[in-house]
Protein backbone atom coordinates (compact mmCIF):
# COMPACT_ATOMS: atom_id res chain seq x y z
CA UNK A 1 0.00 0.00 0.00
CA UNK A 2 2.77 2.45 0.92
CA UNK A 3 4.51 1.65 -2.20
CA UNK A 4 1.62 2.86 -4.27
CA UNK A 5 1.35 6.10 -2.42
CA UNK A 6 4.15 6.73 -3.09
CA UNK A 7 4.44 5.80 -6.81
CA UNK A 8 1.11 8.10 -6.74
CA UNK A 9 2.47 11.10 -5.08
CA UNK A 10 5.85 10.49 -7.98
CA UNK A 11 3.60 10.42 -10.59
CA UNK A 12 1.73 13.74 -9.43
CA UNK A 13 4.57 15.41 -8.81
CA UNK A 14 6.48 14.96 -12.23
CA UNK A 15 3.00 15.76 -13.68
CA UNK A 16 3.17 19.33 -11.73
CA UNK A 17 6.78 20.10 -12.56
CA UNK A 18 5.99 19.51 -16.51
CA UNK A 19 3.04 21.16 -16.58
CA UNK A 20 4.74 24.25 -15.58
CA UNK A 21 7.84 24.04 -17.89
CA UNK A 22 4.91 23.80 -20.63
CA UNK A 23 3.97 27.31 -20.53
CA UNK A 24 3.04 29.04 -23.37
CA UNK A 25 6.21 30.98 -25.13
CA UNK A 26 5.34 34.31 -26.61
CA UNK A 27 5.54 34.15 -30.39
CA UNK A 28 5.92 36.89 -31.25
CA UNK A 29 6.20 41.20 -29.96
CA UNK A 30 6.30 41.49 -26.34
CA UNK A 31 5.58 44.57 -24.65
CA UNK A 32 7.03 46.14 -21.29
CA UNK A 33 6.52 49.12 -19.61
CA UNK A 34 9.58 50.54 -17.20
CA UNK A 35 6.49 52.25 -15.25
CA UNK A 36 3.08 52.43 -15.29
CA UNK A 37 2.31 54.82 -12.71
CA UNK A 38 2.79 58.44 -12.67
CA UNK A 39 2.36 61.24 -9.18
CA UNK A 40 2.69 64.23 -10.81
CA UNK A 41 1.92 65.70 -7.44
CA UNK A 42 0.52 69.32 -6.91
CA UNK A 43 0.21 71.35 -9.83
CA UNK A 44 -1.24 75.11 -10.49
CA UNK A 45 -3.82 75.87 -13.04
CA UNK A 46 -1.94 76.43 -16.52
CA UNK A 47 1.15 74.85 -15.44
CA UNK A 48 2.00 71.62 -17.77
CA UNK A 49 3.86 68.29 -16.46
CA UNK A 50 5.65 66.05 -18.84
CA UNK A 51 5.71 62.23 -18.12
CA UNK A 52 7.88 59.86 -19.96
CA UNK A 53 8.10 55.84 -20.26
CA UNK A 54 10.25 53.70 -21.63
CA UNK A 55 9.09 50.51 -23.32
CA UNK A 56 10.65 47.46 -23.89
CA UNK A 57 9.90 44.63 -26.59
CA UNK A 58 10.83 42.00 -24.51
CA UNK A 59 9.17 39.25 -27.23
CA UNK A 60 10.94 37.71 -30.65
CA UNK A 61 9.43 39.72 -33.56
CA UNK A 62 8.99 43.69 -33.97
CA UNK A 63 6.70 45.72 -31.54
CA UNK A 64 4.41 48.29 -33.39
CA UNK A 65 2.66 50.87 -31.74
CA UNK A 66 -0.76 51.05 -33.62
CA UNK A 67 -2.05 53.99 -31.24
CA UNK A 68 -1.42 56.04 -28.33
CA UNK A 69 -4.34 57.59 -26.80
CA UNK A 70 -4.63 60.10 -23.65
CA UNK A 71 -8.31 60.13 -21.98
CA UNK A 72 -9.01 64.34 -22.17
CA UNK A 73 -7.83 67.13 -24.38
CA UNK A 74 -5.59 68.19 -21.74
CA UNK A 75 -2.85 65.29 -22.09
CA UNK A 76 -0.86 65.27 -25.25
CA UNK A 77 0.97 62.07 -26.19
CA UNK A 78 4.45 61.58 -28.49
CA UNK A 79 5.91 58.34 -29.16
CA UNK A 80 8.10 56.92 -32.07
CA UNK A 81 6.22 55.41 -35.20
CA UNK A 82 9.22 53.21 -35.59
CA UNK A 83 8.69 49.31 -35.22
CA UNK A 84 10.66 48.25 -31.99
CA UNK A 85 12.98 45.69 -32.56
CA UNK A 86 12.79 42.60 -30.07
CA UNK A 87 15.24 44.28 -27.23
CA UNK A 88 14.83 47.43 -28.39
CA UNK A 89 13.29 50.16 -25.88
CA UNK A 90 11.39 53.51 -27.52
CA UNK A 91 9.13 56.12 -25.56
CA UNK A 92 6.27 57.54 -25.15
CA UNK A 93 5.86 61.21 -23.77
CA UNK A 94 2.79 62.56 -21.83
CA UNK A 95 2.16 66.55 -21.26
CA UNK A 96 -0.38 67.29 -19.16
CA UNK A 97 -1.85 70.92 -18.79
CA UNK A 98 -3.72 71.68 -15.78
CA UNK A 99 -7.40 73.03 -16.59
CA UNK A 100 -9.53 72.83 -13.77
CA UNK A 101 -9.13 72.31 -9.72
CA UNK A 102 -9.12 68.98 -7.72
CA UNK A 103 -7.56 65.54 -7.66
CA UNK A 104 -6.97 64.70 -11.35
CA UNK A 105 -6.69 61.20 -12.92
CA UNK A 106 -6.06 60.59 -16.39
CA UNK A 107 -5.28 57.79 -18.62
CA UNK A 108 -2.75 56.99 -21.99
CA UNK A 109 -4.00 53.74 -23.43
CA UNK A 110 -1.53 51.99 -25.62
CA UNK A 111 -2.82 49.89 -28.47
CA UNK A 112 0.21 47.56 -30.55
CA UNK A 113 0.44 44.31 -31.68
CA UNK A 114 1.78 42.55 -29.32
CA UNK A 115 0.16 39.77 -26.57
CA UNK A 116 -0.73 42.45 -24.47
CA UNK A 117 -2.33 44.39 -27.01
CA UNK A 118 -4.36 47.48 -25.17
CA UNK A 119 -2.17 48.89 -21.68
CA UNK A 120 -3.29 51.75 -19.71
CA UNK A 121 -0.83 54.42 -18.13
CA UNK A 122 -2.16 56.44 -15.18
CA UNK A 123 -1.27 60.10 -14.49
CA UNK A 124 -2.51 61.08 -11.32
CA UNK A 125 -2.10 64.47 -9.39
CA UNK A 126 -3.92 67.52 -7.41
CA UNK A 127 -4.30 71.21 -9.80
CA UNK A 128 -4.60 74.05 -6.57
CA UNK A 129 -5.35 77.35 -6.97
CA UNK A 130 -2.65 79.77 -7.62
CA UNK A 131 -4.34 82.07 -5.31
CA UNK A 132 -3.38 81.96 -1.10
Amino acid sequence: MKKILVFCLTILFVSISFAQEAKKKVDGPEIKFDKSFFDIGEIKIGEVREVTVTLTNVGNRPLILDNVVSSCDCTEVEWSKAPVLPGKTATIKATYTAKDLGMISKRVTVLSNAENDRVVLEIKGNVVNTQK
